[in-house]
């Protein structure tokens, strides 16, 4: 047992799978339960995980859950299994964070400025881009349903649950309409950036940012659709600034930790 091992099976403590739990599987729990363990930090990067009996025995799993647990986590960039050495803790670069598990699980922890701010980087970088790509590649059909969650976020009195999933669905379009399936895949990250900000400030809040956030995203819109990159991606631009600043301005004035799970589908 390494020295990171001893301590590690001496401090952490292992939920136990109980007959009336909201988990579903015990595959579920014990993947989830490390996965939290190493976001936290309590399983820190290049430490090896508890022997695999120690494991078994403080969840009170079966050898196959538990390998089963190890394997996904292997799959998302979590860990690493060598014969004779263990199994290794990754560091954050190999983790996936486009995984819609593994954003739902980091937003769990709960989410503040500067997670915030990190997605609001990735977003800049790819979707004014893809509103650019947008522009020249949209079909009709796809100005239709840009169009449709326009409409959508205009609709009656909204709360901020209401307002985020047209909001969403927009932008989700304009990845589809770009074109390009990498971006299209970047869909989870933006969902839990909308979901997280809007937790903590949404246009609803005030009917003139209601009114600014409906005009920017027509803006990007009417661009789309007129084969007009260069606004396009301007506009895009907008709209994400504006939206971590709403965020921003209300975490410094009041700051908000947002503790309960999202639903971020893949």
């Amino acid at each position: 047992m390494t020295i990171h091992q001893s301590v590690l099976a001496g401090t952490a403590v292992f939920p136990r799978l109980h007959a009336d739990s909201h988990i579903r599987s015990a595959h579920a729990l014990v993947t989830r339960d490390i996965a939290l363990k190493i976001l936290k930090g309590v399983f820190p990067p290049d430490s090896t995980l508890p022997h695999e009996t120690d494991l078994i025995d403080g969840y009170g799993v079966s050898r196959t859950a538990l390998r089963e647990s190890i394997k996904t986590l292997t799959a998302k960039g979590f860990l690493v299994s060598k014969t004779k050495v263990g199994t290794r803790v990754l560091h954050p670069s190999h983790w996936n964070m486009y995984d819609p598990q593994v954003l739902a699980w980091r937003v769990e922890l709960g989410v503040d400025h500067e997670f915030l701010v990190k997605i609001y980087e990735v977003r800049q970088a790819l979707e004014p881009a893809a509103a650019a790509l947008a522009a020249v590649r949209r079909t009709r059909a796809d100005i239709e349903r840009m169009q449709k969650a326009l409409e959508g976020m205009s609709a009656g009195r909204h709360s901020r649950e209401s307002y985020a999933e047209p909001d969403l669905n927009f932008h989700q379009q304009v990845l589809v309409a770009s074109g390009n399936p990498f971006m299209q895949s970047f869909s989870s990250v933006i969902e839990a950036a909308i979901l997280c900000s809007f937790r903590i400030s949404a246009p609803v809040d005030s009917q003139e940012r209601l009114r600014m956030s409906l005009e920017r995203h027509r803006m990007v819109l009417d661009a789309i659709a007129a084969h007009d990159p260069v606004t396009a991606s301007s506009a895009m631009t907008q709209v994400i600034r504006e939206g971590i600043e709403n965020a921003h301005c209300k975490l410094a004035t009041e700051p908000v930790t947002i503790t309960m799970p999202l639903q971020i589908h893949g």
